[in-house]
């Protein structure tokens, strides 16, 4: 699976990453995944939720305020979403 991580100042994106991993099946590997990211971007990893956890697997996305954050960040919005594999016929 792949994750594409990231940041927003306002409108703009200011930072991002393409991560790959083995497919997300609890929120343990959740937040694996999110600390590795986060440690590649060079960014403190968020506070993430069940409701985090629950949104990316529901929707393949989940979003990040400075709030969910224990130290302070540089930008507005921290979204994390996966990219659907494309299927070969």
């Amino acid at each position: 699976m792949k994750i594409w991580a990231k940041t927003f100042s306002g409108e703009k994106i200011t930072d991002d990453i393409l991560y790959e991993c083995d497919v997300i099946t609890d929120e343990e590997q959740f937040v694996h995944a999110l600390q590795e990211i986060c440690g590649a971007m060079d960014i403190p990893t968020p506070v993430a939720t069940n409701v985090n956890f629950r949104h990316f697997v529901m929707f393949n996305n989940t979003k990040f305020k400075p709030r969910d954050f224990v130290e302070s960040v540089h930008f507005d919005l921290f979204d994390v979403e996966a990219v659907p594999e494309k299927r070969h016929k």
